[in-house]
Formats: C-alpha cells, sequence, structure tokens
C-alpha cells in the first residue's frame, strides 16, 4: 500500500514512481494508493508517520516498507530487496 494525500507534493510525485514500478511489477506485487485523508484507519493500523509512505503487506503480515519519497531506482532495489524471501531468486534482476 502507498499512503498518500492530495495535499503533499512529494506524493503527486512519488505516484508517478508507484505507476512505473506497477507496470514492471505486475504479478509480483499489487499496489493500492490509499489516500490518508479518506482512509485514516488503515493509516492508524498501519502506523503511518509521514507522507509518502510505503507498506509491503501480505494479508495483515507486514514485510517491509519505507516511509518519504523515494526514487524510481531506490524504491525498486527496497521493495525487491524486502520481499525477496517471497520471490523466486531469478527474478531479483
Amino acid at each position: 500500500m502507498v499512503f498518500t494525500s492530495k495535499y503533499c507534493p512529494y506524493c503527486r510525485a512519488f505516484e508517478k514512481v508507484v505507476e512505473r514500478l506497477m507496470g514492471e511489477l505486475n504479478g509480483t506485487v499489487e499496489f493500492e494508493v490509499v489516500d490518508v485523508d479518506e482512509k485514516r484507519e488503515l493509516a492508524e493500523k498501519y502506523e503511518v508517520l509521514m507522507l509518502p509512505t510505503l507498506v509491503l503487506a501480505d494479508g495483515d503480515e507486514v514485510l517491509g516498507g519505507f516511509m518519504g519519497f523515494a526514487d524510481y531506482k531506490t524504491a525498486r532495489e527496497a521493495i525487491l530487496e524486502q520481499i525477496s524471501a517471497f520471490l523466486k531468486p531469478d527474478y531479483k534482476n
């Protein structure tokens, strides 16, 4: 999940990064963009303290994530590193 707000300029920029990642990681990672102003209870559940925040979860189990803006390369590397235990080893390239 990607927690954002329509009032956050970094969130708008990060959503473009997420769109690119959605195309590349389709089938491996599913992204849901969550506006914290509309789903405050979900943001509280995942203890979102900063925007944007990316939470990697498998069901209710949090696998990882990060807070703050990240460029495409940094975000991709962080996501793949954190979920590598759940991926086939040859996908990491």
